[in-house]
């Protein structure tokens, strides 16, 4: 039910899809007897989107998430197993159509957990991933098996994956990831994901009782936001979208007592 709601909640709010409630809202009472505040609220829209085309206002809220858990240093420590959260790793629904792994938007994860996964050659390996299309449909194969498919044909040893294939959500990945790992008391095991998507990652994975290591990749830490002026509206309203998600996904998932904390320290 909460995976139901959260997505369909998040289709309305996303931000292109909110502008465009919003511009749909201030043109009916611009034909209306409330022309006045549709001037002001089509004003107020047309103002917040020139800011976010000028600015870097994606980047700026984006950094707070980005630079929480800083990338894993291997001589801090052998790790007993590492974790790679799927979504989005890999372009399902081309993937499917040309026959092979098809890297996506977050493929830096799984670069980061081929780096991990050689550097500790001892570690049991963990992906998590269903088959759940971030274009909207399903996959035949899920998300998992593909990237574990691809690790194979990379030189990753078959032997050491461990496969979940049903998690459609970080909640889901944490419950049923670390129901297939089974990790022992004292053990060291690394989690790897986006950076601006790991506090929320830590939380539920904390919360489940799992003690897990963040080890986001490099590529995605950026240190300070420099005060650039451009004009690219695609590119901030995409920034956006990602923290709102994060954040709102960190109060949702306390709210409903996925996790423990509304902000993951280190």
């Amino acid at each position: 039910m909460f995976y139901s709601i959260a997505k369909m909640f998040w289709g309305l709010a996303t931000p292109l899809n909110l502008t465009l409630i919003l511009l749909c809202l201030a043109t009916i009472m611009l034909w209306s007897r409330w022309r006045r505040q549709g001037a002001w609220l089509a004003s107020l829209v047309t103002i917040v989107l020139l800011l976010i085309a000028v600015l870097p206002l994606g980047s700026w809220v984006l950094a707070p998430l980005r630079n929480q858990f800083a990338p894993y240093d291997v001589d801090a420590g052998p790790a007993h197993g590492i974790v790679l959260l799927s979504g989005a790793v890999v372009n399902l629904g081309l993937s499917q159509k040309m026959g092979h792994v098809v890297p996506g938007r977050a493929a830096s994860r799984m670069v980061e957990f081929m780096r991990l996964a050689r550097a500790f050659p001892r570690a049991r390996l963990l992906i998590c991933g269903g088959n759940v299309d971030r274009s909207g449909g399903k996959s035949s194969r899920a998300e998992a098996v593909l990237i574990a498919d691809y690790l194979v044909s990379r030189g990753i040893v078959a032997d050491r994956l461990m496969i979940e294939d049903r998690s459609r959500d970080t909640y889901e990945n944490a419950v049923m990831g670390r129901a297939l790992a089974r990790p022992k008391g004292g053990e060291r095991w690394l989690l790897v994901t986006t950076a601006w998507h790991m506090p929320r990652a830590m939380a539920v994975f904390r919360a489940q009782g799992w003690p897990v290591v963040a080890a986001p990749p490099m590529a995605g830490r950026r240190q300070s936001v420099a005060l650039r002026l451009g004009f690219n509206l695609g590119s901030g309203l995409g920034a956006i979208r990602v923290a709102m998600h994060e954040y709102i996904g960190l109060l949702a998932y306390r709210l409903n007592g996925r996790s423990t904390t509304l902000w993951p320290e280190p």
